[in-house]
C-alpha cells in the first residue's frame, strides 16, 4: 500500500463558499458569474499543492484512496491571561475548537488542491478523517493513502 505523508504550514483556508457577481462582457450585456468567497482559499490551495508535490512525484494516484488531515490552528490571545500570565492558558479555556472555519470546508480546499498532483479526483477518497485544533504551529499534517 503507497502512503506520502507532509505537514503543510500556514493557516488553513477553506473553499466551496461562492458569493454572486456581475460584470459586463466584451458583448456589452450585463452577465453573472460566482467567485470564492474566500480571499484566502486560493493561496492556501497553492501552498497545500506545493508541499504535495514536493513529496510525491509519481503520477497521480487512480485507485481508491483515504486521506487523514489534522489541521492546527494558534490559540486567540483570548485563551491566555495577561501581564505576567501571558503564557499561562485561562482555567476557562476553550479544550475543543469549536469555532470556524468548518473542517468539511477546509478538507475541500485540500481535496480540490491535490487534484491532478496526488490523485485524479478527489472521488477516489473513500476513508477520511478530519479534525481540527489548537497548537503551537498553524497548518495540516496530511496523510494519503492509496488502498490495494
Amino acid at each position: 500500500m503507497k502512503s506520502i505523508s507532509f505537514r503543510v504550514p500556514g493557516i488553513p483556508a477553506t473553499a466551496g463558499s461562492k458569493k454572486p457577481f456581475l460584470y459586463r462582457g466584451k458583448d456589452g450585456k450585463q452577465h453573472a458569474s460566482m467567485a470564492p468567497d474566500n480571499k484566502r482559499q486560493k493561496p492556501w490551495m497553492n501552498q497545500v499543492a506545493l508541499f504535495a508535490s514536493q513529496v510525491y512525484r509519481d503520477p497521480p494516484m487512480t485507485g481508491a484512496v483515504t486521506l487523514v488531515i489534522e489541521f492546527t490552528f494558534s490559540r486567540p490571545k483570548s485563551h491566555f491571561g495577561t501581564g505576567k500570565n501571558a503564557d499561562v492558558l485561562k482555567p476557562s479555556y476553550a479544550k475543543y475548537m469549536t469555532k470556524k472555519p468548518d473542517v468539511s470546508k477546509m478538507v475541500r480546499a485540500v481535496e480540490d488542491a491535490l487534484t491532478g498532483i496526488v490523485w485524479k479526483d478527489d472521488s477516489q477518497v473513500i476513508s477520511l478523517d478530519a479534525s481540527k485544533r489548537y497548537g503551537d504551529r498553524p497548518g495540516a499534517a496530511i496523510t494519503i493513502w492509496e488502498m490495494e
